[in-house]
């Protein structure tokens, strides 16, 4: 592409500030998600912007982590599993009970700066919130810059949320979220 000229580059700034609006938050959104919000925020000469005062060895998505899906394990279990594992269980949003997540609105994710992660189980397949998709994973999966990330949980090739799948769930959440 040829470079362009001054009053094209004033043309193109013109227009990329009238879009940023509604661009702006799913662009920084999916930076952070994909660890490359300093390489953006730098690119643009921002990056004093992300001057923070705290510990680095605190994890650095502070969001909800919503663990969703018909569990054999039990909340209390569940939780001193996370805090086993080093997270605040705290930060978990439970929806565990089958039956309440044909009516849970999952449509409330999309976009959400309050999760960091989705860890899915077994869940009905048609739920609000997962439009023209099969399921609720497959509108993820069709989507990802739209939601958090994803982590099936599964036992086998089925999904499943027992100790040890929530562990290992837990261990690939852990690679995302700290350096």
């Amino acid at each position: 592409m040829a470079h362009l000229t001054i009053q094209e580059l004033s043309d193109l700034c013109d227009e990329m500030m009238g879009r940023m609006g509604l661009e702006l938050l799913p662009a920084i959104t999916k930076a952070n998600r994909e660890d490359t919000l300093e390489d953006l925020l730098a690119s643009l000469g921002m990056s004093d912007l992300l001057i923070s005062e705290n510990d680095p060895s605190e994890e650095r998505f502070l969001g909800k982590i919503l663990v969703v899906g018909a569990s054999v394990v039990n909340v209390d279990k569940l939780r001193s599993i996370a805090r086993k594992k080093g997270f605040d269980p705290d930060r978990f949003e439970f929806q565990l009970e089958y039956s309440r997540l044909k009516h849970f609105n999952f449509g409330k994710i999309r976009g959400s700066m309050g999760y960091a992660a989705i860890l899915a189980g077994p869940m009905p397949h048609k739920t609000p919130g997962a439009d023209e998709a099969s399921s609720f994973i497959a509108r993820i999966e069709n989507n990802p810059d739209d939601y958090p990330t994803l982590i099936k949980m599964q036992a086998g090739n089925d999904l499943k949320i027992t100790n040890n799948s929530f562990k290992q769930a837990l261990g690939q959440l852990s690679q995302h979220e700290r350096p």
